[in-house]
C-alpha cells in the first residue's frame, strides 16, 4: 500500500536528508547543501513572513504568508519559474518553423562529464557552432536556443543537449527571410568530432580516477579510447518540424527549472521506507517501476543540481541576449509579424488562483480583502545550513 506525498517528505521522513548529509558531507557540493536546505525551508517561517490583516474593521482574521526559496531543488518554486519563463520567451521568439534536435553522447562518456562538471559548459558550443557555421557559410543569420540535461528517465546520469533551431533566418545580404535545413547524416559526424576534440584537448585538466576509468593510465590510452568512441555510431534525434516554438518550450519547461523528478511521481512505501517511481522505457515503449532506498533516491536527485550561476538554458544567433535588441526587429519585419505587447508576468496570487482556485488575499472568515501590515525577517541561508549540519551530527551521535 502506498500513497503519493510531496518531494519534501522524501528528505524529511525519518531524517533521511540529515543522515545523507552526515554520510556524504565530505563529498557533497556546497550548492547541493544550500539548495536542499532552502527547499526544506520553503514556505515556512524560516525565510521570513508577511503579515496580513483583514480590511474589515469588525473582523479579527490575521494571515501569515511565508517567503519562498526560489531554489532549483524546489518543485513548487520551479513550477512558478517555468510558467513565467514559457510566457516570456514565447512572446520574444519569432513565429516560424523550428527543428528540435537531441544531441546525445555514448554511455561510456557519461562518467567523464559526471566527474568533471566544468566540461558541461563547453557542450553548448560543440553543438551550436556546427549549425551557426553552416548558416554563416550560406550567409544566413539563424536563431538557436538549447538546454542541457544531465539525467535520464531513471534519474541516472545521462548527459545530453536539447536544441531548437529556426528553419530559416535573415539573409545577411538582402535582409529577407531565407529557409535553411539541417540533416542528421551530416550533423552527427560533426557532433562526434566536436566532442572528441573537446575531450582530447581537456586531458591535462580531467579527473580520471580508476573507479570509472580504470583503463586510462596515460595520454596514449586516452587517445585510443577517444578513437574507439569516435568510430562508433552516436544516436542523435531529429524530431518532426514544428510550425512554432510553443510545443518545444512546453516540453523543455517541464524539466528545466524544476527538480529532476516531480513530487507526484514519488510513492513512499511503508515497509522499509523504500521509494518507487514510474518511468517510460524507450527501448520497450512500456512503463516500468524502479524502487530505491531513500539515500540512493536523494543521491540521484541532488547530483543533477547545477553549479551556482550555471546557465542551463542558452541562446545563440539572433536569439542571443546581446543581439536581440537589434536583430529581432529585423526578423519580425522579414516574417511580417505583428509584435504584441510584452505579457504581464503572473504574480503569486494569480498563479494560486489558476492552479488551486484560491485567492490568497481573500479573508476566509468574511471574504473581505487582506491588507499587508508587517514583515518579519527570517534566517539567512548560511544560518540554516549551519543548523542542518549541527542537526546531522546530533542525529548520528
Amino acid at each position: 500500500m502506498h500513497t503519493h506525498k510531496p518531494l519534501k517528505q522524501l528528505f524529511n521522513r525519518q531524517d533521511n536528508w540529515l543522515k545523507f548529509l552526515h554520510n556524504n558531507k565530505a563529498t557533497l557540493r556546497t550548492v547541493v547543501i544550500e539548495n536542499v536546505t532552502k527547499m526544506l525551508a520553503c514556505g515556512t517561517a524560516a525565510f521570513g513572513s508577511r503579515e496580513y490583516h483583514c480590511s474589515n474593521s469588525k473582523c479579527t482574521h490575521i494571515k501569515y504568508i511565508h517567503q519562498t526559496c526560489k531554489s532549483r531543488a524546489c518543485s513548487s518554486c520551479g513550477m512558478k519559474a517555468t510558467e513565467r519563463w514559457i510566457q516570456k520567451q514565447q512572446h520574444v521568439f519569432p513565429d516560424c518553423e523550428y527543428q528540435h534536435i537531441t544531441f546525445t553522447l555514448p554511455s561510456t562518456l557519461w562518467p567523464i562529464f559526471r566527474h568533471n562538471h566544468w566540461l558541461l559548459n563547453n557542450l553548448f558550443k560543440c553543438a551550436t557552432n556546427i549549425l551557426l557555421g553552416w548558416a554563416k557559410k550560406k550567409k544566413i543569420d539563424i536563431g538557436i536556443f538549447c538546454a542541457l540535461h544531465t539525467y535520464g528517465r531513471k534519474l541516472n546520469w545521462n548527459t545530453h543537449l536539447h536544441l531548437s533551431v529556426t528553419r530559416g533566418g535573415i539573409c545577411t545580404e538582402t535582409g529577407l527571410w531565407k529557409s535553411i535545413y539541417f540533416q542528421l547524416k551530416t550533423t552527427e559526424p560533426c557532433w562526434r568530432a566536436a566532442v572528441i576534440n573537446l575531450l582530447d584537448n581537456a586531458y591535462d585538466n580531467l579527473d580520471l580516477t580508476a573507479k570509472y576509468c580504470p583503463y586510462i593510465r596515460n595520454k596514449t590510452d586516452w587517445s585510443h579510447f577517444l578513437s574507439s568512441q569516435y568510430n562508433r555510431h552516436w544516436k542523435l534525434h531529429f524530431a518532426k518540424k514544428t510550425n512554432n516554438v510553443k510545443p518545444t518550450m512546453n516540453y523543455l519547461g517541464r524539466y528545466l527549472k524544476r527538480p529532476p523528478i516531480s513530487a507526484s511521481r514519488l510513492s513512499h512505501y511503508a515497509k522499509g521506507g523504500m521509494i518507487t517511481f514510474d518511468y517510460l522505457d524507450h527501448r520497450t515503449g512500456k512503463t516500468c517501476s524502479l524502487t530505491l532506498p531513500p539515500e540512493e533516491m536523494i543521491r540521484r536527485i541532488v547530483e543533477h543540481l547545477p553549479e551556482k550561476h550555471f546557465k542551463m538554458i542558452r541562446y545563440y544567433g539572433f536569439l542571443s541576449m546581446r543581439r536581440r535588441g537589434k536583430a529581432l526587429p529585423k526578423v519580425y519585419a522579414a516574417l511580417d509579424m505583428n509584435v504584441e505587447a510584452e505579457p504581464k508576468m503572473p504574480c503569486y496570487a494569480s498563479m494560486l488562483k489558476g492552479y488551486v482556485k484560491v485567492d490568497p488575499y481573500e479573508c476566509i472568515l468574511c471574504e473581505s480583502r487582506l491588507v499587508f501590515r508587517n514583515f518579519r525577517v527570517g534566517n539567512s541561508v548560511a544560518d540554516l545550513v549551519t543548523h542542518a549540519m549541527i542537526q546531522s551530527e546530533l542525529r548520528a551521535a
